[in-house]
């Protein structure tokens, strides 16, 4: 999916309005919270204080940027918010936050191409989840449902940062669609700072991570713990995960691989991580 993307976004134009707003880190575990809920509680001074900070920090983009260059304040300023929008109608209701990395990053001009990536990956996935919402709708009226009574699909798009440091960046934009249930899409971006270059597994995790990877994978689909939740894998089925595996850091940096749901187990498993030391 992500070849098929790259090639999108080239042919993408860059937005010219990027008044960084919102900076990702400080809304980690809020993401799902947010969909339609902009009002916010301030129960102490240290949390007014904290409301004003994100206030500043969002309309004022010279100030956000003075920020980066604060020691304690430049991981968290590291991905930001480039556009916030909000539209609906009969078949949908659409929330898309779109994030970019910062390219005030020293020699960081493939940020640009990255973030170029990251907005042809978003508009394919609305377009896609849109597409399925129209779809949905012309169903439900031509075998004679009220269109008063149809529930528009909720289509979502937000992003977490799970690391930042002044070499490592590792990110997620995340696609939710829902109807009668939920499901979401993880697009992972993890990338070496100093040179641009995407982080591979293989040099995280060292020699030897895929036999390390395969026994923790085994430990997990047969412990005790396992109660009969997770598929009993052969060598071949093992090699197949791992292959389908996708990439993250930890909060404190450490690589994880995030398995596809029902690639290890029924989709009571949802998407199953292993931690690589």
């Amino acid at each position: 999916m992500k070849d098929e993307l790259k090639d999108i976004y080239n042919a993408t134009e860059l937005p010219e309005e990027l008044p960084g707003v919102v900076e990702a880190a400080l809304r980690r575990g809020e993401r799902r919270a947010r969909s339609r809920r902009r009002s916010l509680r301030i129960l102490s001074p240290m949390a007014a204080a904290l409301a004003a900070f994100v206030l500043v920090l969002n309309t004022v983009p010279t100030f956000a940027a003075a920020m980066y260059e604060v020691p304690v304040l430049g991981e968290v300023c590291r991905v930001l918010t480039v556009r916030s929008s909000h539209y609906a109608d009969n078949t949908k209701n659409v929330d898309i936050e779109v994030p970019a990395i910062d390219v005030e990053l020293g020699e960081a001009g493939w940020a640009e191409s990255v973030n170029r990536l990251i907005e042809a990956t978003i508009d394919y996935e609305v377009a896609q989840s849109e597409a399925r919402a129209e779809e949905y709708y012309q169903a439900y009226i031509s075998t004679g449902g009220d269109p008063e009574d149809y529930r528009p699909i909720d289509i979502g798009v937000d992003y977490e940062v799970y690391y930042a440091s002044d070499s490592v960046l590792s990110f997620a934009v995340i696609k939710t669609e829902t109807l009668a249930s939920a499901y979401e899409t993880f697009h992972y971006y993890n990338y070496d700072l100093t040179t641009g270059e995407e982080l591979q597994i293989s040099e995280l995790a060292g020699e030897g991570w895929r036999e390390r990877a395969k026994a923790q994978l085994v430990e997990l689909i047969s412990g005790p713990d396992a109660d009969g939740t997770y598929w009993q894998l052969d060598e071949a089925g093992l090699e197949e995960a791992l292959d389908a595996a996708q990439l993250r850091l930890d909060g404190a940096g450490r690589p994880v691989l995030v398995f596809q749901k029902y690639s290890l187990g029924p989709g009571s498993t949802g998407r199953p991580e292993l931690v690589l030391d």
